[in-house]
């Protein structure tokens, strides 16, 4: 069985007061990765990926586009990044579920916002 891979994988941008989606990766038809930048002054952290590759954490190879699932798993390691953040969007049509935004949910409620009670 081969191994599973992601088809949509999304960088944010933390930087700035609130969440900016900036990048996509997809896994296309013809089995590459292909880059949609979706900030207009650019996003030159998913361009360089998509130029020299995605380095296998702890080794000295590097992973392509053309390479379509082996890239897409490699943007699934865990980078430490602290402005961006890497998201696997890939619907369940690919036969992977879907996985959830890290803000997906509620949020926390903060102590003076309590919720009033119904009777």
């Amino acid at each position: 069985m081969a191994e599973e891979s992601p088809t949509l994988m999304v960088l944010y941008d933390l930087g700035s007061s609130e969440r900016q989606r900036v990048a996509e990766f997809r896994l296309a038809a013809t089995g590459c990765a292909t880059l949609t930048v979706i900030e207009p002054a650019g996003c030159p952290l998913a361009e360089e990926w998509f130029d020299r590759g995605v380095e296998i954490l702890h080794t000295a190879q590097y992973v392509m586009p053309d390479d379509g699932r082996a890239f897409m798993r490699a943007l699934l390691q865990p980078f430490g990044m602290s402005y961006y953040r890497l998201v696997d969007e890939s619907s369940g049509e690919s036969g992977n579920p879907v996985t959830p935004s890290p803000w997906a949910g509620a949020r926390k409620q903060r102590p003076d916002e309590a919720v009033p009670e119904t009777t």
